[in-house]
């Protein structure tokens, strides 16, 4: 058994951090000994031997300094991995390396729980026009590692450090898998025949697009098929891949609402059984207004629950509209397992530092939840609307993401609305989509 002798400070914040590094990654047994003389992190093998981890762990109050790019160690040379960097985040990026004992002047377990609790967005009350949290407002934004998987990177080393001091036991293995979401936000374009000439006349009025235009008189103006009602096609591509898709549809909201749908039109209500009837999950997109309004976000989900042949257990709010911890809090109390909000709807990337789930922190309460965050990596939208990439450079983009999550045998994350599809706008983007699909790890 590893023993991990620490200051009493911040206690139950480091107790979090051990049991995702220790209990869930690294799968060693551990005990945690508070002792208040201790200055470093002192993590004792059974053969006696001892590994030092710098100790800057301070309870993470609204008061709390947030780190910037210009005041952390920044990019330092991995001594375990030749050729690799690290990043720090707290400490100093030095190493002393005995035969008996290592001493590491990073602190890597504040850097994770940095990274996870998201509490620099708790104190950095910056938000975008969505009262959202701005990816460059983020550390990791402005310090570069946006698109590292850091926190990985860091049990990485925790591992290696603890072989170098001849821990023997194995490691688990994880296999890479990918996650395809898809939010539905319009399960159909066109509910009456007239919005059929609404279309045409906003890409001739208001988009003035020539090209648009002529792309729904020759492909969908007068079909029966509807552009948006896609779900019949995906399943022969998810067939193909063997994939398992979680579909995560509103539930009942005021007709003036954004991305209003009759959740109990027959259409509806066909296109949930006959998802759940292929294998795929239902999951809940909580609405605009409900990422800060539990007893909103309540109704909204009981609304779907009622409706869905399997019990609803995951899902992603609705413009990845987020706020620490409260967010979570109704999530959990909601009795839902899994959220999948938690990437920049501006920036692909890793917000959390991490390319699998994770258990979440209530900043609030000091506590562990039974929730476990899922973390959104990239979707369709911020590739082609917000980073106005090319196709070409968001499959790039995509390949770069996948390499850094193949490398880590992670979960790679990524959202594609059925909206983003069929459409003059969409129609380049559709290879970018099927060949990812065909990226097996």
């Amino acid at each position: 058994m590893l023993k991990i002798y620490t200051a009493s400070t911040a206690l139950p914040e480091k107790e979090y951090v051990f049991k995702v590094v220790f209990g869930e990654m690294l799968k060693i047994p551990y005990q945690v000994i508070p002792i208040d003389t201790e200055v470093h992190f002192r993590l004792v093998l059974p053969n006696g031997h001892e590994l030092f981890i710098a100790d800057q762990f301070e309870i993470p109050d609204q008061t709390a300094v947030i780190p910037e790019p210009n005041n952390i160690p920044g990019e330092c040379e991995n001594p375990f991995q030749k050729g690799e960097t690290i990043i720090g985040i707290f400490g100093s990026p030095e190493f002393s390396i005995e035969s008996q004992s290592i001493t590491c002047g990073l602190d890597l377990f504040a850097s994770i729980f940095f990274m996870l609790s998201r509490w620099e967005e708790r104190v950095n009350s910056a938000r975008d026009m969505h009262d959202r949290f701005p990816a460059a407002e983020s550390l990791a934004y402005k310090a570069g590692f946006l698109q590292r998987p850091v926190v990985n990177e860091w049990v990485d080393l925790i591992w290696n450090m603890l072989v170098k001091l001849g821990w023997n036991g194995t490691r688990p293995t994880r296999q890479y898998r990918l996650l395809l979401s898809c939010d539905v936000d319009h399960p159909k374009q066109w509910w009456q025949f007239f919005d059929r000439f609404k279309s045409l006349g906003g890409a001739l009025i208001i988009r003035r697009s020539i090209g648009e235009a002529l792309y729904l008189i020759k492909n969908q103006s007068f079909t029966r098929k509807d552009p948006y009602d896609v779900f019949d096609e995906w399943q022969a591509l998810f067939e193909q891949n063997r994939l398992i898709v979680q579909f995560n549809f509103m539930g009942k909201r005021p007709m003036e609402s954004d991305c209003w749908y009759p959740l109990h039109h027959p259409y509806v209500l066909n296109l949930i059984r006959n998802l759940s009837e292929q294998g795929h999950e239902i999951g809940f997109h909580p609405g605009y207004e409900s990422y800060n309004n539990p007893a909103l976000f309540l109704e909204e989900l009981n609304s779907l629950q009622s409706v869905s042949p399997k019990p609803v257990e995951a899902g992603r709010q609705h413009y990845l509209r987020f706020q620490i911890p409260e967010t979570w809090q109704t999530w959990d109390t909601a009795n839902l397992k899994r959220d999948s909000t938690l990437g920049y709807p501006e920036e692909p990337g890793f917000r959390c530092g991490i390319c699998h789930d994770f258990p979440v922190y209530d900043l609030e309460n000091r506590k562990i939840l039974a929730l476990r965050e899922q973390p959104l990596i990239a979707m369709d939208v911020t590739l082609a609307q917000y980073k106005k990439y090319s196709p070409e450079e968001g499959a790039a983009c995509l390949h770069a993401l996948y390499l850094e999550v193949k490398k880590h045998r992670g979960d790679f994350t990524l959202l594609w609305h059925n909206s983003s599809w069929n459409s003059y706008y969409w129609e380049p983007w559709k290879r970018v989509f099927t060949d990812f699909m065909a990226k097996k790890g």
